[in-house]
């Protein structure tokens, strides 16, 4: 079939099986070499990329079910910041309730800004407010700001549920104390003889008066209330102050009502502020029916009516 002509070129001859003369072919030996690689390379070249994309196309189910399960990942990271910024936007709106709580009860004021120890945010010396906080995150990313506020929640959460805790405190601890205060009128009536100085009605001569009288039309057997919450630590009979109640209140305070006509508490007795404890007579040294009405602070004498509204 074919013929070597020389060294460089062949002769390749085809013969039909018809009485069609044959058709002869010269071609160089490069020619036929890269016809012969082309016969080689292609076939080969198909089969190793239809296993390739065969290979991939097994592969694309796999990577389609972590491209949603990144893209799930994703949204619940997003949900998860926002939850998070909720949070910390609750903090707050807590601390600011906290301030205006004190402000309401005329308590000392804590530091309520937005502490942060995060790295250029803010530290103890240099507290930094929520907004500044926020802005500070505004170059984060999903995950930077997720993790931020998480750890600032971590940090801040139990420092204000102790702020909150010292808050109640405070305030039950304030609600006690006005509690204790004298603050209402014991009885109705008008201050007959006021605190001070003043010529005893009896002996003439010039006399303190520890606390204020309470007098008035028609006032024997009226009703007298104590005049702050406390216990009861004298229901008697003294000399100069006839029937009297004696009530301590604590934080230093003490009420003395005297000329009682009837007691009707009992010594060790707790009372609350407005009770009920006894009615207004003229018993001891007195020259009529009265209330006389004393308020001390820390056994010394005090001008009641700065206790009364």
């Amino acid at each position: 079939m074919g013929q070597k002509k020389n060294n460089s070129q062949y002769t390749v001859m085809v013969v039909p099986h018809c009485q069609k003369p044959p058709v002869a072919f010269k071609l160089p030996l490069l020619a036929i070499q890269a016809l012969a690689v082309l016969i080689i390379f292609v076939p080969v070249t198909m089969v190793g990329f239809f296993n390739n994309y065969y290979s991939a196309q097994s592969f694309l189910p796999e990577l389609e079910d972590l491209r949603l399960d990144n893209q799930l990942k994703s949204e619940q990271i997003e949900a998860l910041a926002n939850e998070t910024q909720l949070m910390l936007e609750n903090l707050q709106r807590l601390q600011q309730l906290e301030e205006k709580l004190r402000e309401l009860t005329d308590l000392e004021d804590e530091s309520l800004l937005f502490d942060m120890d995060t790295e250029n945010n803010g530290t103890a010396n240099n507290p930094v407010t929520f907004r500044e906080y926020t802005a500070s995150r505004s170059g984060y990313t999903t995950v930077e700001r997720t993790l931020s506020g998480i750890s600032h929640l971590q940090s801040a959460l139990p420092e204000q549920e102790d702020r909150m805790e010292n808050l109640k405190e405070d305030v039950e601890e304030q609600l006690r104390r006005e509690a204790a205060t004298p603050s209402i009128w014991p009885t109705w009536g008008r201050i007959s003889s006021p605190f001070g100085w003043r010529r005893h009605p009896i002996t003439g001569r010039r006399d303190f008066h520890t606390g204020i009288d309470i007098a008035g039309r028609n006032i024997r057997g009226r009703a007298v209330y104590a005049t702050a919450t406390g216990t009861v630590s004298f229901a008697g009979y003294r000399p100069s102050y006839g029937r009297l109640i004696i009530i301590e209140h604590g934080y230093g305070f003490t009420t003395y009502y005297a000329h009682l006509s009837r007691i009707r508490v009992q010594s060790g007795q707790q009372v609350e502020k407005g009770d009920l404890i006894g009615n207004v007579g003229s018993t001891g040294d007195t020259t009529g029916p009265h209330l006389h009405y004393e308020v001390r602070v820390w056994g010394e004498p005090a001008d009641p009516r700065k206790y009364l509204p």
